[in-house]
This record gives C-alpha cells, sequence and structure tokens, in this order.
C-alpha cells in the first residue's frame, strides 16, 4: 500500500479504523442506510460510510457478509460486478 510506504503511521491508523468500522457491523448493522446500489439487487445492499469510503455489505440472518470497499468517488456497482456467493 503506497500509505505504508510514505506514512506508516498513518496507514495504521487508518487500517485500525477500518477494522474498527468493520466490527461495528456486529452490534447492529441495520441502522446502516441502503446503498446507492440497493435497487439494482434482490438483496438489500447496505452500506457503512468509512471516511471517503463506502463498505458495501449484505445481512442474512444473524451473519454480515461485506462485498467490497470502495471510495466514494467510484461509480456505482453494477449488477455484474457482484461477487459470486
Amino acid at each position: 500500500m503506497w500509505l505504508y510506504k510514505e506514512a506508516p503511521e498513518a496507514a495504521l491508523r487508518w487500517y485500525d479504523g477500518l477494522m474498527d468500522a468493520l466490527r461495528s457491523l456486529e452490534r447492529s448493522p441495520l441502522r446502516w442506510g441502503l446503498a446507492r446500489e440497493n435497487p439494482f439487487f434482490e438483496e438489500e445492499i447496505r452500506q457503512l460510510i468509512y471516511g471517503r469510503y463506502r463498505i458495501l455489505f449484505v445481512v442474512k440472518g444473524k451473519m454480515v457478509h461485506v462485498l467490497r470497499v470502495r471510495h466514494g468517488a467510484r461509480k456505482t456497482l453494477a449488477q455484474d460486478d457482484k461477487p459470486d456467493e
């Protein structure tokens, strides 16, 4: 990761924050809003915002499946981009 080469302490802070954000999904994942991709999929696609990134995920029972971590400036995830399950 380029950030780690340029500023290792900042990279570790960013990564620790990302892991904290992901762990927060264990507590009430449905509190996060629907992603702009939601209308294009059968499942509810939700998003958690972490800085400039969108963490796209689905909730199945008590399990949370993270689909992607995408920069907010990237175009909307297309149906064809959905990972195989």
